[in-house]
């Protein structure tokens, strides 16, 4: 048995050392960065926004918005001009021109050079960028035409080289139909790759699936963000005003959000409650809902 002894010790020598690498390599898995989505600058001098202590916000605008003067940039100046002053990280996701005769209409690509360079000039703090909102829908012009969606990507990318630039932000609401869309995209996108891809995954939050989510996963390589998603309190005859399923679908985002590794971002939609689509975590009156504690106390978690 003397003889043993040395082979023992090698062997608790090298259990001790994969026990401590793997422990490492699991305190070294990326946290989930959690952020906030909306179109109204008052969020950012809201006195219910700081507790929650997120510094990442999602402002959506449309491609051309910064190449003449109109409420589109206004809308533009007063978020962004907000954001910068309190200190927050915005991703923005361009998306159909909200001039008339142009919301249909896919720019092509030298317009669209000349949209986001004036976007990037105006705005040189905004750093991070997606080309094109939810472009396997078809209340954007890019629904059927995923070359036009890729090309967008690398004229952005061109446009920002220094920029964090996501690929294709898709909806998930018909996920054959999104892997479809991201199949044709990669096909079209060419090399190198896309490693950073937005996912919209509104009917897996709702609907209390991961199908979704599992399919976008599955068909992109890299990292994938959550760039918009909420728990819905109402929207039309599927979804009737209702707190507690808000707050249910809302602990469902969390954990699909932190279902993969891969997933490293999520940006929840949205703060201010009202209207037909009505996610908000907040009243109308801008007094807290339920779902608002819910992602308060998700946030306020020690691993958080």
């Amino acid at each position: 048995m003397p003889t043993m002894r040395p082979f023992l010790a090698a062997a608790l020598a090298l259990l001790v050392a994969l026990s401590c690498c793997g422990a490492t390599a699991h305190a070294a898995a990326p946290k989930l960065s959690v952020g906030i989505g909306d179109e109204d600058a008052s969020m950012f001098t809201d006195p219910l926004l700081a507790p929650l202590r997120m510094r990442r916000a999602r402002f959506v605008a449309g491609w051309d918005a910064a190449l003449s003067a109109g409420s589109e940039r206004d809308s533009a100046d007063q978020f962004l001009g907000a954001a910068r002053t309190a200190g927050y990280d915005v991703l923005v996701s361009f998306a159909h021109s909200d001039n008339p005769g142009r919301t249909t209409t896919l720019p092509s690509s030298s317009a669209y050079a000349k949209g986001v360079k004036a976007f990037l000039k105006r705005y040189p703090w905004v750093r991070t960028y997606s080309p094109w909102d939810e472009v396997n829908t078809c209340s954007e012009p890019t629904c059927h035409n995923p070359k036009a969606a890729a090309g967008y990507y690398r004229t952005l990318k061109a446009a920002c080289p220094r920029c964090t630039v996501l690929a294709a932000e898709v909806l998930d609401s018909d996920y054959t139909e999104m892997r479809s869309y991201l199949r044709q995209y990669l096909r079209y996108v060419g090399k190198p790759v896309p490693q950073l891809w937005g996912l919209h995954n509104y009917s897996d939050v709702n609907r209390f699936r991961t199908i979704g989510t599992r399919t976008m996963l599955a068909t992109v390589p890299g990292t994938v963000w959550i760039t918009e998603v909420g728990g819905l309190y109402s929207w039309g005859k599927s979804f009737p005003p209702s707190t507690s399923r808000q707050v249910r679908a809302t602990q469902q985002m969390f954990k699909l959000a932190t279902s993969s590794s891969r997933i490293q971002r999520l940006y929840i939609y949205s703060w201010n409650g009202g209207g037909t689509f009505d996610a908000g975590l907040l009243w109308p009156n801008g007094t807290p809902r339920p779902a608002y504690t819910t992602v308060a106390d998700w946030l306020e978690r020690p691993t958080q």
